[in-house]
């Protein structure tokens, strides 16, 4: 049985296909380091680079462009200016009150 693994076009039964460096291996280690997403079809894992999914042959969405377009920072901006309202209002409520409590003395 051959074992073609990270040499595209590799078609030698040693698996070196003329590089002496890399063995087999060594090969497995960066095959086992290379980040890994999963197809938002098939639900396989597939490599974080691939264009089209090896399982069901679909073009992949460019998942670069969809994170730089997300607007989840809208959310937190609002919520982080209503705290500031909010404790804005209760202070300035407190230290009305509090002056009110000076002048009854």
């Amino acid at each position: 049985m051959k074992n073609f693994l990270a040499i595209p076009g590799c078609h030698d039964d040693s698996g070196s296909c003329g590089n002496t460096n890399l063995t087999l291996h060594n090969q497995q280690d960066m095959l086992k380091n290379m980040n890994m997403q999963t197809c938002p079809y098939c639900k396989e894992k597939i490599y974080s680079n691939a264009l089209v999914c090896r399982y069901c042959k679909r073009d992949l969405p460019d998942m670069t462009m969809a994170q730089t377009g997300s607007n989840h920072w809208l959310p937190a901006l609002l919520a982080s200016a209503l705290i500031v309202t909010g404790a804005a209002f209760f202070a300035y409520e407190f230290f009305k009150e509090r002056q009110n409590w000076v002048d009854r003395e």
